[in-house]
């Protein structure tokens, strides 16, 4: 322990030395594990600008570690609303000795949270005030000396010492300082660079696993330099070009009058003499003028950089409130969190073009596109290349429904009462002749293609080429939006009905409609489309429901961007892991896991024209039907 530091209980005084003309400063980073598991740490740096709280209460530096809190956006309020208490105590009441009020609030703030662990100091001039509540260290390093001047034993410890320039001051937490040997803080604090500093530590934190309550800053004390304010003329306050010239000339005035010339000899001085004294006085102003001219722009180049450090604190800032912004609001208008988190991204882009190795903004970005990650990607395309178009096939072809049997797509055309198969890999293509011009939907099944229509089912077997009406129209039928088949059967999804119509394949064909569910049907007179798997999935204008066994299960969408517009298909089949929903309304096709997490969505404005889709999740496609063309989508 230093002997310029000296810890205190909790009753101890401390004598303030003063802070005028000590010419110190501090240069801070800081390091923070990523919440999990209940923890949640965050570092805080406060530097005043009022005149008053800076003399009274100098600069803040405080690390907070909060336990048993939901990860997420409770934790971040949570946190927040622990550093307002902390300054209200703190800089709500100027009255006192800092040293003592920075004990009060500590350990006032510590007492109201349970489970919170603080290691907070103040810098006022070259006097350094220390409190700790819970668990926690601060440690200094004073040339090649390293120790700890105070430790948190679970009560409340208070501190204080002098400081010299060159000194390093961590203030961490428990956990941190259990991580990080005194051999690897110590080799990291020889470079005198607290973002050096950091590069080495962070990955102790960062690249392990339960370090969510592991925080620390590190400042390095370092001199003022001197200030050239009053020498320096404000770039706003331009003197006309008479007055500066009327006072460089005042200038060479005095340097001339300050200059003792040799006293002449005789009456008589010879010229070359004359010319040469000209000369040596010329030289000497321009020499003085040079040092005037440096000393200027030394100025100039510290306020720049003073500047420019400011801007990259203010970025970091704004950035942090973006974020917290954007996670707290996409929970409720998805739109309007997207929207703030592209935002904190645009402020973290400026800060790195002032400042591009800022460990807290490379840090940020990092957290930033992990929780972007998490939420699911948007890809917006430019140009869908074209898989076939049909006018290849038959001059004037067009289709309106679309299946997969096999690794063949079948394409309905009713207009020229056609079928046609498309090999997915070849190309190559089969045409088989329909006899009705109504049909509306298909599907396909081991060498099978079924169509409804106005007269009922018709089946068109691939291999003969031979059509037969399966099923005839039923008068129960009301208002038929979705058709599908699974193990054989076939399933009519009767919005007007509001009832699934199940037909269970026989030796003979199929049997007589029944309804799939086995007590009172669901609401399903706001549903457009169905698919299935082992299970029944259902496309509503604004939801998906699951039924399993006849039964709804438990289902919704989460981490969606935003809800649909005007969704016509959803597909899916037992090989594919995830859903897709066709949404002309916003030109989207979305992708969403079976556990009802969005994962992706593609943009396309011709998504719009588009009636029927087809995914293959084996080669990673989407076939997309839209008139006469049939699109390929890849899936990244």
């Amino acid at each position: 322990m230093d002997p310029a530091f000296t810890p205190h209980q909790q009753n101890a005084t401390s004598v303030e030395e003063p802070a005028s003309g000590a010419g110190f400063t501090i240069e801070t980073s800081k390091i923070v594990g990523t919440p999990a598991d209940g923890f949640w740490s965050q570092v805080h740096t406060f530097f005043p600008q009022d005149r008053e709280k800076k003399e009274k209460r100098g600069d803040l530096l405080a690390v907070l570690v909060v336990s048993g809190v939901e990860e997420g956006i409770g934790a971040v309020a949570f946190g927040r609303e622990i550093l307002g208490r902390l300054h209200e105590e703190y800089y709500g009441d100027l009255t006192g000795s800092a040293f003592e009020k920075l004990g009060e609030a500590v350990g006032k703030v510590g007492r109201e949270n349970e489970g919170l662990e603080i290691v907070a100091a103040s810098l006022s001039g070259r006097v350094l005030y220390l409190a700790i509540y819970g668990q926690g260290r601060v440690v200094l390093k004073r040339g090649d000396k390293l120790g700890i001047v105070l430790q948190g034993e679970g009560q409340m410890q208070k501190g204080s010492g002098i400081l010299e320039a060159g000194d390093w001051v961590l203030l961490g937490s428990g956990h941190f300082f259990q991580a990080v040997g005194i051999g690897v803080m110590k080799a990291a604090l020889e470079s005198n660079s607290p973002e050096e500093a950091v590069e080495s530590l962070a990955p102790i934190v960062l690249g392990r696993n339960n370090m969510a309550d592991a925080a620390v800053i590190l400042a390095l004390v370092k001199k003022e330099p001197p200030s050239l304010v009053g020498s320096v003329p404000q770039f706003e306050e331009r003197e006309s070009e008479v007055e500066v010239k009327s006072k460089r000339d005042n200038f060479l005035e005095k340097i001339l009058d300050k200059i003792k010339l040799p006293q002449r000899k005789s009456f008589f001085v010879r010229r070359a003499d004359l010319e040469k004294r000209k000369k040596t006085l010329f030289i000497i102003a321009l020499t003085l003028l040079a040092l005037l001219a440096i000393a200027l722009g030394f100025g100039l180049k510290q306020r720049a950089a003073e500047k420019k450090q400011n801007k990259v604190k203010n970025l970091i800032g704004l950035a942090e409130e973006k974020f917290n912004q954007g996670k707290k609001a996409y929970s409720v208008d998805p739109g309007e969190g997207k929207t703030f988190i592209a935002e904190a991204k645009q402020l973290i882009e400026e800060g790195l073009v002032l400042k591009k190795n800022s460990q807290e903004l490379v840090l940020l970005k990092e957290q930033i596109e992990k929780f972007s990650s998490d939420l699911g990607v948007e890809t917006a395309i430019a140009e869908v290349p074209v898989f076939m178009d049909l006018s290849l096939i038959t001059d004037g072809a067009s289709g309106v429904s679309l299946s997969l049997l096999d690794k063949d797509l079948s394409i309905l055309d009713t207009d020229k009462k056609k079928i046609y198969l498309l090999n997915t890999e070849k190309k190559s293509h089969v045409v088989l002749e329909f006899s009705e011009n109504s049909g509306k939907f298909m599907t396909a099944f081991a060498g099978k293609i079924l169509v409804f229509g106005e007269k009922g089912i018709n089946e068109v077997d691939t291999k003969n080429k031979g059509v037969s009406l399966e099923i005839s129209k039923d008068e129960e039928w009301k208002e038929i939006v979705g058709f599908s088949s699974f193990n054989g059967n076939l399933y009519l999804l009767d919005k007007g009905a509001s009832d699934i119509w199940r037909y269970l394949a026989s030796g003979e064909g199929y049997g007589t409609r029944k309804s799939w569910f086995s007590g009172t049907p669901p609401d399903l007179s706001g549903s457009v489309s169905m698919a299935i798997d082992s299970s029944v999935w259902i496309l509503e204008k604004d939801k998906i429901s699951k039924f399993t066994l006849s039964k709804p299960e438990d289902f919704s969408l989460t981490k969606m961007p935003e809800g649909f517009v005007d969704p016509v298909k959803i597909y899916t089949s037992v090989d594919d892991q995830n859903l897709y929903v066709l949404d002309k309304g916003r030109g989207k096709i979305y992708v969403i896991a079976k556990n009802g997490e969005f994962k992706a969505s593609y943009v396309w404005e011709g998504i719009k024209e588009a009636s029927d889709l087809v995914a293959i999740e084996s080669i990673n496609k989407i076939f997309l039907l839209s008139g006469t063309k049939i699109y390929e989508i890849g899936i990244k």
